[in-house]
């Protein structure tokens, strides 16, 4: 990772969705967590994000979330564990969401 370049910000949509995609800074995001006894990564999973970020022809889903409407994050990750990982992990500041529901706190 140390040799990423975040300039380079790739992270080609998937056309394939027919709900908003919109771009949420990384940091608004609650960092999604794991249940117990289910391993933290999966390499065979986590491994092809990395390598899309760097293809035209391997367009990812934008990540999935829901809204909360107060609390410290604004959103909470309901599918894209690794795709969310793997952003922050190359330094990526912002990630392309669709928000699927308003959690009410």
């Amino acid at each position: 990772m140390n040799i990423w370049n975040v300039g380079d910000y790739k992270y080609y949509p998937h056309n394939g969705s027919l709900r908003e995609t919109k771009f949420a800074n990384i940091n608004h995001i609650e960092p999604p967590t794991r249940d117990n006894g289910i391993p933290t990564f999966k390499k065979f999973e986590l491994v092809p994000i990395l390598l899309a970020f760097t293809s035209p022809e391997c367009a990812l889903p934008p990540v999935e979330v829901s809204v909360y409407n107060s609390g410290p994050y604004k959103y909470s990750v309901t599918k894209g564990y690794h795709r969310y990982y793997a952003s922050l992990a190359v330094g990526y500041a912002m990630l392309p969401i669709v928000v699927t529901r308003t959690i009410a706190l």
